[in-house]
């Protein structure tokens, strides 16, 4: 578990909460020392970093490794998107979780912000002990939501990968070697229905093999539609795919 995710426990459990590792990015002192105030009165533990602008910012990302990264969306010259781009591209900062801050009640900017990648939007005059718990634990649960979906189908991607080379290497003798045997099921009971002579327990298992062997032939198609998104593939196509 992630150390966000072990102080999202913490704060809904009551547990002891761990240290967070929190980057501010704002040209504005006091706002970002009223970010630090709000951030201690809402319980969090925090190692309070600052920037006020994207120089100091990239400096900051270079040097520590960082949980959450609040971002003011105006920056003087610059805006709060062009800091998320900067920080979304950082390949030393893949787990930190930011949230956009901005003074104006403008929702087009948090539609942007969230599109672009940020966790979360809080408007500053609506900045509040119980805004800002929200905020960074709904972040939490969505990177957490979004990382179980990633696995999933990563995971699901690994299978069909699987299944098709087992489809392309076993598959076509399997189906043979079950199309023969079936067939030597079915001509011996069709001896067995003018000769008495047939053993009872032997088509009784004969019967039964010939039920798991259709079984199987059911299983092997279900799993064509698997590697076939929804479709059957022929081996052919099961090449091309592979190559």
């Amino acid at each position: 578990m992630s150390n966000t995710l072990v102080h999202d426990y913490a704060l809904t459990t009551g547990a002891k909460p761990v240290l967070l590792n929190v980057l501010s990015i704002d040209d504005d002192e006091i706002d970002r020392m009223r970010l630090l105030k709000i951030c201690r009165k809402a319980g969090l533990m925090v190692d309070f970093t600052e920037a006020a602008n994207l120089d100091e910012m990239r400096e900051c990302l270079e040097i520590d490794h960082f949980d959450l990264v609040f971002i003011d969306h105006d920056l003087g010259m610059d805006t709060g998107l062009d800091a998320l781009r900067i920080l979304l591209a950082h390949e030393d900062q893949v787990s930190a979780i930011p949230i956009m801050l901005t003074s104006s009640v403008d929702y087009h900017i948090a539609v942007e912000a969230m599109r672009r990648g940020c966790a979360d939007y809080i408007v500053k005059d609506e900045l509040t002990v119980d805004a800002l718990i929200k905020s960074v634990t709904s972040a939490i649960e969505r990177r957490a939501l979004y990382g179980a979906l990633t696995d999933a189908r990563a995971s699901e991607t690994e299978l069909k990968s699987i299944f098709e080379r087992f489809m392309l290497s076993c598959g076509p003798e399997m189906r043979e070697l079950l199309r023969r045997s079936m067939m030597g099921v079915r001509a011996v009971k069709m001896q067995a229905r003018s000769d008495d002579s047939v053993d009872p327990t032997l088509l009784s298992n004969l019967s039964m093999f010939e039920r798991g062997a259709k079984d199987l032939v059911a299983f092997m198609d279900d799993l064509e539609s698997v590697v076939g998104a929804g479709r059957r593939l022929t081996v052919s196509e099961l090449r091309k795919r592979l190559q």
